[in-house]
């Protein structure tokens, strides 16, 4: 489903954000990257090839993204929020992870496991041993997860916040729960998952819409009331 989508994208959008969390895990050695995503990096190469911009932001699954994405598929990395000016909107675009007021301990968490000392400690690994290692963690991590809804309120006001200091849009992901929400004129965008909503968010000269894909059957399009 993935590849169709991308195959829309290459023909029909002006450019791409992908926010965080495409790869369960994403972990490269200096010769060696996990080969089960091949297809998509080479849809995403496809993309790039024709002119499309696309823009990548870490999640808490892929935050050690590196140099074979930049330089051999062409992805403009980011390990932070990004402002992006789009169709005369003022947007700030981030994962999420760690913008909770009280999620001192992951932020702590995500200084130590990208720490270099750790990230080298963690290549002497063999991929043979340390991607299937990392990608079985990561899989448990989200059966264990809390739904996180005790989190929503202070995504929320992160993301009131930054509406606050001027943006017109919020687009975030991370608690994987697709939402738009119309707040004081302006708008707050979840964009939700491709495990279970297979959702996106399309961004025009009407503004910020909600979409499920495929676009037939299933109907989900919303737009902040």
């Amino acid at each position: 489903m993935i590849l169709e989508f991308l195959d829309f994208v290459k023909m029909r959008a002006q450019g791409l954000f992908i926010v965080g969390d495409l790869f369960d895990f994403w972990f490269e050695y200096r010769h060696a990257v996990p080969n089960r995503h091949f297809a998509v990096l080479a849809k995403l190469h496809e993309i790039r090839k024709r002119g499309v911009e696309i823009d990548y932001l870490a999640g808490n699954h892929d935050m050690w993204l590196g140099s074979f994405l930049q330089h051999e598929v062409g992805l403009n990395i980011h390990h932070e929020a990004i402002t992006r000016d789009l169709f005369g909107l003022k947007c700030h675009i981030t994962h999420g992870d760690g913008t909770a007021r009280d999620d001192v301990g992951y932020r702590i968490l995500k200084r130590i496991m990208k720490h270099p000392v750790n990230v080298f400690l963690y290549r002497l690994l063999s991929p043979d041993i340390g991607v299937p290692f990392a990608r079985r963690m990561s899989q448990t991590s989200r059966t264990l997860k809390d739904s996180g809804k005790h989190w929503d309120r202070q995504y929320r006001e992160y993301a009131v916040s930054k509406l606050a200091e001027g943006f017109d849009v919020v687009v975030m992901g991370h608690t994987h729960r697709p939402k738009i929400e119309s707040i004081d004129g302006k708008v707050l965008v979840n964009l939700g998952d491709w495990l279970q909503h297979f959702t996106f968010c399309e961004i025009n000269e009407r503004g910020p819409v909600l979409k499920n894909w495929p676009p037939k059957g299933q109907t989900f399009e919303r737009r902040a009331s």
